[in-house]
């Protein structure tokens, strides 16, 4: 069905077709939907007493066909990259002679405290929505997964640097100095990558062996 053969059909029934700016996407999906055929629905329009029947369309755009993966950047809070999502999956591409077509329709009138309306969706665009949605999950399975296996490799890269922690109590002048801060400035300075590890779980740490040092008095022991 074409926005025009829609018209024509609203006009025939005796309703005027107001055809308002906004996707029936971003609206809310959820409210009252009709039950019934589109010439049911005109007589239920007329039955309320509606003269005016307000169309929403969803058009295909060539931006569907670009989906923005959030990453996360250090430098920033947050960073976009834009995916081709025919070359992710070339099944999509087929669509694309869709481009600048309705693909959905939302009939609407407002009643006391809700909205009735009537969806027509075009068999393609249905089909190309159920495409679009598999890909567009596939992509952010795939990147969580990314994201699991990279947060893996971090969590035990930080593990295997406090391992190296310990050896500080080996060393006389970490053990004499005087406060947790400076020792945590010496730490760093003298295993690699400990300026990587969060600083609460770096703290706790070094809690723990000023902790040991006190208990078993290395920090009075003097060089021989």
């Amino acid at each position: 069905m074409i926005l025009q053969e829609l018209k024509e059909k609203l006009k025939t029934a005796n309703l005027h077709p107001i055809h308002l700016e906004g996707s029936p996407i971003d609206r809310d999906m959820s409210g009252d939907v009709f039950i019934g055929n589109l010439e049911e629905y005109f007589e239920a329009v007329r039955v309320l007493g509606a003269s005016a029947v307000f169309i929403f369309t969803e058009t295909l755009e060539i931006e569907r066909f670009q989906y923005e993966l959030e990453i996360d950047n250090e430098e920033s809070e947050s960073d976009a990259e834009e995916i081709d999502l025919c070359k992710f999956n070339p099944m999509l591409e087929k669509y694309k002679e869709h481009i600048g077509q309705v693909g959905m329709f939302k009939l609407s009138i407002p009643v006391p405290e809700a909205h009735i309306s009537f969806y027509i969706n075009e068999d393609w665009w249905l089909e190309f929505i159920k495409l679009w949605s598999e890909t567009t999950d596939r992509i952010d399975e795939d990147q969580e997964a990314a994201h699991a296996q990279q947060r893996a490799a971090q969590e035990l890269e930080e593990k295997q640097i406090l391992k190296s922690l310990a050896g500080l109590l080996r060393d006389e002048d970490f053990v004499r100095l005087p406060t947790q801060r400076s020792m945590i400035e010496y730490a760093k300075e003298k295993i690699p990558g400990l300026e990587t590890v969060d600083a609460v779980t770096l703290k706790i740490e070094i809690q723990n062996l000023h902790a040991k040092i006190k208990a078993k008095g290395l920090g009075s022991k003097r060089r021989v």
